[in-house]
C-alpha cells in the first residue's frame, strides 16, 4: 500500500510539474504578447502624432494656396478694369487713319497764296 500511494504521489508530482510547467510556458506567452501589444500601441500613437502633424502641415499649406488664389483672383479683376479702360484697336485704327489725313507730310495742304492764285486763274 505504501508503494501504491508513493507511486501515486509519484504521478501527482509530475502532473503538478507538467502543468506548473505549462502555466510558465503561458505566462511568458503572455509576457512576450503583453510586450509586443505595447510596442504596437507606442508605434500606433508615433503614427497617429506624425499624421496629425501632416495633416496640419497640409492645411497650412491649403491656407497659403487659397490666399495666393485670391490674390490672383484679385489681380485678374483689377486688369480686367484696366483693360476697359484701354483703347480698342478700332479706336488706334481710326486715330491712325487721322494721323494719316492731317500729316503735312503726306497730305497735300495749300495756302491761301495758291488758293488765291488759283481762283483768280479761274476768273480769266
Amino acid at each position: 500500500m505504501v508503494k501504491d500511494v508513493s507511486t501515486i504521489l509519484e504521478e501527482i508530482v509530475k502532473r503538478i510539474n507538467e502543468q506548473s510547467r505549462r502555466l510558465r510556458i503561458l505566462e511568458e506567452r503572455n509576457r512576450s504578447n503583453e510586450s509586443r501589444i505595447i510596442g504596437v500601441e507606442e508605434m500606433l500613437l508615433d503614427v497617429k502624432e506624425k499624421i496629425r502633424e501632416e495633416f496640419s502641415e497640409i492645411r497650412e499649406k491649403i491656407s497659403e494656396i487659397e490666399k495666393s488664389i485670391l490674390k490672383l483672383e484679385n489681380e485678374i479683376q483689377r486688369i480686367n478694369k484696366e483693360l476697359t479702360k484701354a483703347a480698342k484697336k478700332t479706336e488706334v485704327e481710326e486715330l491712325e487713319h487721322m494721323i494719316e489725313l492731317f500729316n503735312p507730310l503726306v497730305s497735300k495742304f495749300v495756302t491761301r497764296e495758291e488758293v488765291k492764285r488759283m481762283i483768280a486763274s479761274l476768273r480769266e
